[in-house]
């Protein structure tokens, strides 16, 4: 390899290293097709299901157990807005527009299972991984009014 050529290497390299590393900021895509899934992301991307990492809660749901409730809001114009309480400890609130609870059993312990599957049509959080490789999904983008 002549003088030329280890130059034209070592400015290839210089300029690989001294680069913009890739953004992993979050962005919002689309779900083309549930399955297989494919999102799509800007104009022109669309990502394939072995690309995607998707939080399990999107595909089959959370089952949860609920200890305590508090809920405010009784029919169809006034949603309800639960307040749920986990054995592990926090609180999470949640905006639930229907809703169907079992009869509570001991101790007023419920178990239920939250569903917010993804459709053809929802847009979604997403982040990328460090190379851009693989995206990991992680919600919902929500479509309603005021907060």
């Amino acid at each position: 390899m002549d003088s030329i050529d280890r130059l034209a290497q070592k400015l290839a390299q210089m300029y690989k290293d001294n680069r913009n590393p890739l953004s992993t900021a979050p962005v919002v895509g689309k779900v083309l097709s549930v399955n297989p899934l494919r999102i799509q992301y800007g104009e022109n991307i669309i990502l394939e299901q072995h690309k995607l990492i998707v939080a399990e809660r999107l595909m089959t749901g959370t089952p949860v157990e609920i200890t305590e409730t508090s809920m405010v809001g009784d029919d169809a114009s006034n949603p309800a807005t639960i307040t749920f309480h986990r054995d592990t400890g926090g609180s999470f609130t949640e905006r639930i527009r229907n809703l169907s609870i079992p009869a509570a059993g001991e101790n007023n312990k419920i178990k239920a299972k939250l569903t917010t599957l993804l459709q053809k049509g929802d847009r979604v959080i997403m982040v990328p991984d460090q190379d851009w490789k693989n995206w990991f999904v992680l919600d919902k983008v929500w479509e309603g009014g005021e907060t």
